[in-house]
């Protein structure tokens, strides 16, 4: 069964075909990288790809600030990576961003609503906490998108501890050549892990341009997994140039996902960070009196 698995894998990375990337000074550019989807992960294949330039899995106590947000996300028996964004302590869910192609096609909210899907996350940490064994949530998909240049999803999941997240970032956040962020996600299925990556530019394959970076390419697996700085999260992990092993990843950015959260009614959801320090005091009514984009006036009573 293994055998199988490690051809199918093997003959998926085959049609893959490599790009490069021009950078001009300042942000990253726009060039035309070619890049492919990466196959998915069955369920407990845990496969170890044996290509050059093998990314670096950092799992050190100094990463899990990002490790403590990353879950692995198995749906039917494949399995990818993803990111919780955001605690709702008044409802008890976390919501976590992923990419879309773990499933077939596009499923907007609205019929998300509808057809209840599924699937189901793992978790390592309780926060800084590195747990025993990993634990498994049931959890609801809010809305996916298979679409080139689109590949984001949406669910959330009702933990049994208070989960740490890392907010989208805000639209002013801008990506600048030469960064290190950190990748964190499952490669080949495996426990999360931490990567380091960094910034080239920006592909035009698409109306809809990929992040592009360097170093420690992503693996089968790491597809969803997040692109963080130290405080925010910033993109979606979903292919690679594969090359000889050691070829760029490929990240839906920001713009995107913002714009695919808005689109489906999440929009709060971009700006939980700026949101979460506005104090809203209701004087007057019950405590859902307010909604959750609601911004008081000067003076308001």
């Amino acid at each position: 069964m293994l055998k199988q698995v490690l051809l199918a894998l093997i003959l998926a990375f085959s049609t893959i075909i490599t790009g490069t990337v021009i950078i001009q000074s300042g942000r990253p550019t726009p060039s035309s990288p070619i890049a492919g989807e990466m196959p998915i992960v069955p369920n407990g294949a845990f496969v170890h790809l044996a290509h050059g330039g093998t990314p670096i899995e950092q799992r050190d106590d100094q990463y899990r600030k990002w490790l403590s947000v990353e879950l692995k996300i198995q749906v039917s028996n494949a399995s990818g990576s993803g990111t919780i964004i955001f605690y709702d302590e008044e409802s008890g869910y976390a919501y976590v961003q992923s990419c879309g192609h773990l499933w077939s096609g596009t499923m907007s909210a609205e019929e998300g609503r509808r057809r209840k899907l599924t699937c189901k996350v793992v978790s390592w940490y309780e926060n800084l906490t590195k747990r025993p064994e990993p634990r498994e949530y049931p959890a609801e998909v809010l809305f996916y998108s298979n679409v080139s240049g689109q590949d984001c999803s949406l669910m959330r999941f009702k933990p049994d501890w208070k989960p740490n997240y890392l907010p989208i970032a805000p639209a002013s956040y801008q990506y600048q050549k030469g960064d290190y962020l950190h990748s964190v996600g499952c490669d080949g299925g495996r426990e999360v892990a931490h990567y380091k990556v960094r910034v080239i530019g920006f592909s035009n394959t698409s109306q809809f341009p990929d992040l592009v970076t360097t170093e420690n390419s992503p693996r089968p697996g790491r597809s969803g997994g997040g692109l963080l700085t130290d405080d925010y999260y910033v993109g979606i992990c979903w292919g690679t140039s594969i090359g000889s092993g050691d070829g760029n990843g490929y990240f839906t950015p920001l713009t995107t996902l913002r714009a695919l959260n808005k689109q489906n009614g999440y929009a709060w959801l971009n700006d939980v960070d700026w949101a979460r320090m506005i104090p809203v005091i209701d004087r007057n009514g019950p405590q859902k009196k307010y909604d959750r984009t609601y911004i008081p006036l000067p003076g308001e009573r």
